[in-house]
């Protein structure tokens, strides 16, 4: 089977498919993964074939970092309109090369797989990493994190969520049908995720409704394997031990990170971070996707670091304040350690509620609302949470779905 892989959007979106392509290519089928050039070096370091498609999602995250400062309702227009404008460059990278494959499956914010897809005349499979993005009037749209409403006002949020997209990035991607001979969807948007869906997503977060539209099926989160895990850097293991760190070295460690979302205050997040160690006699590893501490002098009880597994570490520390990330929350579930979610986008307000609600942290907090203060509050009171998180950690599968994702793409390719 040769199965070509089309994630477009951060990390979050690319390295699950990668673990996916992995178990394809264990399985002895050829994989491509088309995706932004920047993760080019993490493709074909794990064995698939790479092909670039759009742009750069780093420079193009810092570029439209006010977007994760905005309330979500308030940044959904800019957000539909940023999407709408990569829409057309993908469709025509992704359609400039030669595909011989029988399968293509997408994930995030690609549009081109399902056009591609119906080009060559083969099955697409569209995976949604999150609960919330998989329509049904049991929860509210991602993009509207408005809880506790009714079902006919879930539904009716829907409604006007879909219009919108419909009018927006539906017109762009029938635009682009045209262009390369095939014929206008009249539901574009729910063409692409409504018919075959894969949600991967620990069932603990939430088990798919029986009124999600389309043929769905339910795999565990797409985390890499256990055995793939990677050791931490040699500094960062020192930190962890307190080595040189005198009396403070029994300190509690708390992770503060939030995956590839920037920061247009980075300077108030080192704050925190230094008044959690100064103040508050916490240590803390602070998390830095775009280098923004790269030259900046941090106190001794707190340490900055970039691409670090999170299977490895995260057990090893007493508090995780994340964005709530699908795949930062899953890998924090497999760690047994009470989270603090601080959401910025979309699916993530899904989540920090989530987690709340299973009893694994607090209530998530606003980014606004973010201090010292909060978290260290957090941390005094871990202990709430920590057989809750211990129980789930040993609920959820430690290997995550790539197996059953293999599987049942094998199924469709048949």
């Amino acid at each position: 089977m040769k199965v070509l892989l089309a994630p477009l959007g951060s990390r979050g979106d690319v390295q699950p498919q990668v673990v996916v392509g992995e178990e394809l290519l264990r399985r002895g089928h050829a994989v491509t993964l088309a995706g932004p050039p920047d993760f080019r070096e993490m493709s074909e370091g794990h064995g698939l074939r790479f092909l670039p498609v759009g742009e750069a999602m780093g420079p193009l995250i810092r570029r439209n970092s006010e977007m994760t400062e905005q309330n979500p309702v308030t940044a959904l227009p800019g957000q539909l309109k940023l999407v709408q404008r990569c829409i057309e460059q993908q469709v025509g990278d992704l359609l400039s090369y030669e595909h011989d494959v029988d399968l293509v499956m997408a994930a995030g914010l690609s549009f081109a797989g399902k056009v591609l897809a119906d080009k060559i005349g083969v099955p697409h499979v569209f995976c949604s990493y999150s609960l919330s993005a998989m329509r049904s009037a049991h929860h509210p749209p991602a993009v509207l994190p408005l809880f506790g409403q009714s079902r006919l006002a879930n539904d009716l949020m829907w409604r006007s969520v879909t219009t919108l997209l419909e009018a927006t990035l539906g017109s762009t991607v029938n635009r682009m049908r045209r262009k390369v001979g095939l014929p206008a969807h009249k539901k574009s948007w729910l063409a692409i995720h409504g018919s075959q869906l894969m949600l991967a997503q620990d069932a603990v977060m939430g088990e798919l409704p029986p009124d999600v539209p389309g043929h769905n099926v339910h795999v565990p989160a797409l985390v890499p394997r256990p055995e793939a895990a990677r050791p931490l850097s040699d500094l960062l293991e020192r930190f962890l031990r307190g080595a040189g760190d005198g009396p403070g070295s029994a300190a509690p460690i708390v992770y503060l990170g939030f995956g590839s979302m920037p920061s247009i205050d980075r300077a108030r997040v080192r704050e925190i971070a230094s008044e959690l160690f100064e103040q508050h006699g916490a240590r803390v590893i602070l998390f830095s996707s775009h280098a923004e501490e790269d030259g900046v002098e941090l106190p001794p009880g707190v340490f900055a670091c970039s691409d670090t597994d999170h299977a490895t570490l995260f057990p090893r520390v007493d508090l995780i304040v994340h964005h709530g990330g699908a795949g930062t929350t899953a890998s924090a579930l497999r760690s047994g350690v009470p989270q603090l979610i601080v959401p910025h986008i979309a699916d993530q307000f899904f989540h920090g509620r989530r987690i709340a609600e299973l009893g694994v942290g607090p209530k998530p907090v606003a980014k606004a609302k973010l201090s010292a203060a909060v978290i260290a509050e957090a941390l005094k009171n871990r202990f709430n949470y920590w057989a809750k998180a211990q129980s789930i950690r040993a609920t959820v599968k430690a290997e995550g779905g790539a197996r059953e994702a293999a599987d049942h793409l094998e199924s469709l390719a048949r």
